[in-house]
């Protein structure tokens, strides 16, 4: 059972809190201390309503004796404050500790002033004792506050809140197994587990005649068909924008619905608040309706982003929307307030207005480079969206391992290489020079390139080939570029002048893929690269499709020369990414199948 419990709540002289023997001692550094003080003191000084600590994790060894899991070091200062504080109350909880079988008899001395070091555990204590004694008398000498020790008594046990967890296990293996996972690099509770604590407390049933173990059952079991699913990093990566720090996936499911209700949600702890006032109304008035009132929520939102996931034309269209930044929680207000068709109506008429509106012609890497990625997204995606047999894979543009950029089709000038990859341009090179050798045309520059490659490989110093690389290089370029004899058909189709279709940086000779694989290419020649892109495809790298395409030329309706990027191959190629622009443009629903 999870629930909030003020201070006084949790301070009465009859409760016993234990810490087991398989936790380390109280180990509260000044800096804690001191954070404690200051923040129960700014509740006071701004009348806040509430402060809530982290969780203190218990379980219920015996009627008001309570095995501390987590949250023991909390618990332990807060003792230890109301002890400074003792002249205001007779009521105080107590501490046992396991490992100290003296510690009644120390918190008495305690209870009178008396410090004692004579081991770890009660030095920390007895140091904290002291701060806290000092911090007080600090504040009294500033004559800030004549009733500060009230005021912070009142303040602590009226205002200050602890999230309290019993996890209801009483095998002393599970209890030290939850205390190892919670500690363990001190991971907290998440979001979600405070939530499923809720939604599983057998509370939530009262004494309504049916088996309160089978409900609690079949929610956990959808619960964790939910996580399954959502563990599906294809699913995951689908539906999330490309950056999250959710701790749990079905956190997400959960702050979705949180705000569809209006609710104001700035750490991911808010959507865990959302849920507990209404968890405790459910009790207060014996409706005992949490449940019924809650769960159906989260159904419905999985079930939602599901149809989403499997149907061809939804997992396209919004997978791209939310890439691009679309909200997802307006997307699912659009899908529950129309029709099937009405919807992917509206989705089409979205992907119109972010990715149809670009001039073609003026798109190019050096000024506009975040829309030229965002276009060739956009081809790749509907690529696979008109393929039918194709799923573009989200995930591997949301992989933070994998950074996509963008890959000049025919290369940039040689000079840009750096001196390391010399060796390794050059001998990639010569393989695409004899295989065009045909009729021994170019034996004067294999020698040569040959030459150069045998001195590298001898020196210790590359520096001294800069001139003859970068010389050597733009002839073996100059080879590898086709040079256009007729010009009159070049932007026949896609309606773009020539010499816009034969700049290096214009969309024309822009294509995408990752980081890794782009500068492994640097600047080769076309056919080097056309090489590659088949070697990775054969290694089982992903290749985006229309990037794939470009370079074997599927798009160029009769390539005259695999082994070069003509004006006409990016003629047809730009002129393929306007025909899917135009699709969605002219987009009409086959009626048929809605």
């Amino acid at each position: 059972m999870i629930e909030t419990k003020k201070i006084k709540e949790i301070n009465f002289s009859d409760q016993v809190y234990f810490i087991p023997s398989y936790q380390r001692g109280y180990r509260w550094e000044n800096k804690q201390v001191l954070e404690l003080l200051e923040d129960i003191y700014e509740v006071y000084t701004t009348k806040q309503e509430s402060y809530c600590l982290q969780p203190i994790v218990v379980s219920e060894i015996e009627p008001n004796r309570f095995e501390i899991i987590d949250g023991q070091q909390r618990l332990t200062t807060i003792y230890i404050l109301l002890t400074r504080l003792k002249r205001y109350t007779d009521e105080k909880f107590q501490l046992d500790f396991q490992v100290r079988t003296n510690c009644i008899e120390f918190f008495k001395n305690l209870d009178e002033g008396t410090l004692d070091y004579s081991n770890p555990d009660f030095a920390h204590i007895s140091n904290a004792y002291f701060l806290i004694n000092k911090w007080f008398e600090d504040k009294k000498n500033l004559r800030v506050d004549s009733n500060i020790e009230l005021n912070m008594f009142q303040t602590l046990l009226e205002k200050v809140e602890v999230i309290w967890y019993d996890v209801e296990e009483h095998n002393r293996e599970e209890l030290i197994k939850i205390f190892t996972r919670l500690n363990s690099g001190k991971i907290a509770l998440t979001n979600a587990e405070l939530i499923k604590a809720l939604f599983l407390s057998k509370a939530n049933f009262g004494n309504k005649n049916h088996d309160t173990y089978t409900s609690q059952l079949d929610i956990s079991n959808k619960w964790n068909q939910i996580e399954y699913a959502l563990q599906d990093d294809d699913f995951w990566n689908f539906i999330i924008p490309s950056q999250n720090n959710l701790e749990t996936r079905i956190d997400y499911i959960f702050k979705l619905i949180v705000q569809n209700k209006e609710y104001t949600v700035k750490e991911e702890s808010d959507v865990f608040r959302y849920y507990y006032p209404l968890y405790v109304k459910s009790l207060q008035t014996k409706l005992f309706d949490f449940v019924s009132s809650n769960w159906g929520d989260v159904e419905l939102y999985f079930t939602i982003i599901q149809d989403w996931y499997t149907n061809h034309s939804y997992y396209h269209l919004i997978g791209l929307l939310i890439w691009d930044g679309e909200d997802v929680l307006s997307l699912i207000k659009k899908y529950q307030e129309s029709t099937k068709k009405d919807f992917l109506a509206e989705l089409f008429e979205s992907v119109k207005d972010r990715f149809c509106g670009f001039n073609l012609e003026t798109l190019d890497y050096k000024s506009n480079y975040r829309n030229v990625e965002r276009i060739l997204v956009f081809f790749n995606v509907m690529e696979a969206y008109r393929s039918k047999n194709t799923r573009f894979p989200f995930k591997q543009l949301k992989l933070r391992e994998i950074k996509w950029s963008l890959e000049h089709i025919h290369p940039q000038n040689a000079p840009e290489i750096k001196q390391h990859e010399y060796l390794q341009w050059l001998e990639d090179h010569l393989t695409i020079i004899k295989h065009l050798n045909i009729a021994n045309e170019h034996d004067g520059l294999i020698r040569e390139i040959e030459g150069i490659i045998l001195k590298i490989k001898e020196t210790k110093n590359i520096k001294d080939f800069k001139i003859q690389f970068e010389e050597l290089s733009a002839s073996i370029l100059n080879i590898l570029t086709y040079n256009e004899n007729n010009t009159k058909s070049c932007g026949e189709k896609s309606k773009i002048a020539f010499d816009k279709l034969g700049e290096e940086h214009h969309l024309s000779n822009m294509a995408l893929l990752d980081t890794r694989r782009n500068s492994s290419l640097g600047n080769s020649a076309f056919s080097v690269k056309r090489k590659a892109i088949i070697d990775f495809e054969l290694d089982g790298v992903f290749v985006p499709i229309a990037t794939r395409n470009s370079f074997l030329k599927y798009y160029s309706d009769y390539p005259k020369h695999l082994d070069y990027w003509t004006l006409e191959d990016r003629d047809d190629y730009v002129s393929k990414i306007q025909e899917q622009i135009n699709y969605v443009k002219n987009f009409k629903i086959n009626l048929n199948e809605y």
